[in-house]
């Protein structure tokens, strides 16, 4: 059956990829001209399609140039990113980094925090060759760092560390790369060259929040640190619990399959098909029926047979309360989603917040969903969340 890619929720950016930034879809509405699509992944307001021949187009927010088009100009429809032979690709918060075939890491955007390496700490449009390592298998991006799992089981970071995303421990400014960004008056720890974070070994999957890190081990642990402010890092811990961690913690759950990182919240994959979530859950987040903050693991009610997590939500280290929206996506094709809804981006038909999962109606044979992350107020063209997904055509 023929695939296609529909999209809901804000269209502040042009993440509805309709020709305009005019209202918000409250249910998925197809995106026209965009047929064979291997995988796509959402950043802060943008989007990045893969396509079956390698080519790459991309949409929404680009104020840094994070498509990576060689422009900076809002894209409301598709545009060819000037790349080819792509592989994967790990949009984040004003930047994208793209995985070649040939095993290459080019990044585009916002690269103050040295996500693009030390020689491009400014605007960059034009896509740029990162000195990352050679046998990358999966790459994830934060809201200004990154992590690149290595095909020998050993995870490398890069970037924004002032909340610890790197796991630099004492080593913080110390390591090659080691830098400092100033802006508005505050310091901002970075490092502009990927290096192996010590302790990890044996991961299977990687992802990221706004400001903490996520790795998952072949025996099912998962292993987490950077921002906690919230407890999106699962540690269990409440009273006198740590903002930060800067050396790697153990996240009380096991058995898991992977995971998906928000500004304030996290989801788990289990390897049985059913999803924890902790963090922040104010707007129901994390799908147990209530909005009371978690530090541990909850279970999300009523979700099994999931194949695949996807979170999102806005705000920055000292603002944790700009919504965030959570997806699950079946092993029959069916997709559940909770959490925020002020723009319409769970595509239930309504506006109303979920602190439940509820099945997105008349959506079927979802091969892949993504998420478009909302843009704070404080941020260029702010806007709400978003939702697309890869389907079949009814």
């Amino acid at each position: 059956m023929k695939e296609i890619v529909s999209a809901w929720g804000d269209n502040t950016n042009g993440q509805l990829s309709n020709g305009t930034t005019d209202g918000q879809a409250e249910t998925p509405q197809p995106i026209k001209g965009l047929e064979g699509v291997r995988t796509i992944e959402g950043g802060s307001g943008h989007i990045i399609a893969i396509m079956e021949d390698g080519s790459a187009y991309g949409w929404g927010r680009n104020g840094f140039g994070q498509i990576g088009d060689c422009s900076t100009d809002q894209q409301t429809e598709p545009v060819r990113v000037k790349l080819d032979g792509i592989k994967a690709v790990a949009p984040g918060g004003g930047h994208t980094l793209y995985l070649l075939e040939d095993g290459s890491v080019w990044g585009c955007g916002a690269g103050f925090f040295g996500m693009l390496g030390p020689d491009n700490m400014r605007v960059h449009p034009v896509p740029v060759r990162i000195d990352a390592p050679d046998n990358i298998v999966q790459l994830s991006s934060g809201g200004s760092h990154a992590l690149a799992l290595l095909d020998d089981g050993t995870v490398w970071a890069w970037g924004r560390d002032d909340c610890g995303q790197l796991a630099d421990g004492d080593q913080t400014g110390k390591r090659p790369g080691s830098l400092v960004q100033v802006h508005a008056g505050r310091e901002y720890p970075l490092r502009a060259l990927p290096a192996q974070v010590e302790g990890i070994s044996e991961a299977t999957f990687v992802a990221t929040g706004g400001g903490h890190s996520l790795v998952v081990h072949q025996d099912g642990t998962l292993t987490t640190w950077g921002l906690n402010d919230c407890g999106q890092l699962g540690d269990g811990a409440t009273t006198g619990r740590k903002r930060e961690y800067r050396t790697p913690v153990k996240a009380q759950v096991s058995g898991v399959k992977a995971v998906a990182g928000a500004y304030h919240h996290t989801l788990i994959l289990l390897q049985d098909g059913t999803v924890r979530a902790c963090g922040i859950n104010d707007r129901g987040q994390c799908g147990d029926g209530t909005t009371v903050e978690r530090a541990t693991p909850v279970e999300v009610l009523g979700v099994t047979g999931a194949t695949q997590v996807v979170a999102t939500g806005g705000g920055g280290d000292d603002n944790p309360g700009d919504a965030g929206h959570s997806i699950a996506v079946g092993a029959d094709g069916t997709v559940w989603a909770w959490g925020n809804n002020d723009f319409g981006e769970l595509g239930l038909g309504h506006t109303e917040l979920q602190t439940k999962p509820a099945q997105v109606p008349n959506l079927t044979g979802v091969r892949q969903v993504t998420v478009s992350g909302e843009v704070p107020g404080f941020r260029e063209l702010p806007g709400g969340g978003s939702t697309i997904a890869i389907h079949t055509e009814k």
